[in-house]
């Protein structure tokens, strides 16, 4: 099997209609932490991409406590060659990245760390040199893959992220998920008041008086 069959396997299993009630509780979860699903919104299918991500991949399911990709790793009803797979898409990497090359292959660099990865069979034609993404790295046969969902930033924001993440890193942060969710809620509350500073928005946002 190839890497995106895998990822279709894991996507097969969990989101389907035995799992309404579970996708639902999550969509709700999902909201609660700052995100937005609403199919009005600008960028809903970046959204919905980024939501199926964090329930396959962070979210425990609420009766077996483990997430969707866990729960498939621990079944019998896949191969021990997928069983290798599942393992090591475990071990994922979720973070902004920076794309530092895009010829033959791609280079990232996550904004956090500054550690740099090789991505193969990265979609090399919608990312170009200098953007700025939230994305999922996933282990396949000792190569990073994305997983598939990305969330990228417009040019406005880089210097934001740049100066809260080297501040983070700075203070001895490990754990980045709540500053991710912060930039993309930024994001978010931004493309419904491009017309205002994204400063303003940044500060308005930190004073609790914007949401």
């Amino acid at each position: 099997m190839e890497f995106q069959e895998y990822i279709e396997r894991l996507k097969t299993v969990f989101i389907c209609e035995k799992y309404d009630a579970e996708i639902k509780k999550a969509k709700q979860e999902f909201i609660a932490h700052g995100g937005e699903l609403g199919s009005e919104i600008d960028g809903y299918e970046e959204a919905l991409d980024i939501f199926f991500d964090w329930y396959l991949f962070e979210r425990p399911q609420l009766r077996e406590g483990f997430t969707p990709l866990i729960l498939l790793y621990r079944s019998n009803i896949i191969s021990e060659e997928a069983r290798k797979v599942y393992l090591d898409f475990t071990k994922y990497i979720h973070s902004i990245f920076i794309i530092k090359k895009n010829v033959s292959y791609i280079k990232v660099m996550d904004i956090f760390t500054k550690n740099k990865y090789l991505v193969t069979e990265a979609p090399s034609a919608i990312m170009e040199r200098g953007d700025m993404v939230e994305a999922r790295l996933l282990l396949f046969r000792g190569e990073y893959r994305f997983s598939g969902a990305f969330c990228f930033y417009p040019d406005s924001i880089y210097s934001i992220i740049k100066t809260e993440a080297a501040e983070a890193s700075k203070a001895g942060a490990e754990n980045f998920v709540p500053l991710i969710r912060k930039f993309r809620r930024l994001k978010t509350v931004w493309s419904r008041c491009s017309k205002m500073d994204i400063n303003k928005i940044h500060t308005l946002m930190e004073e609790g008086r914007l949401a």
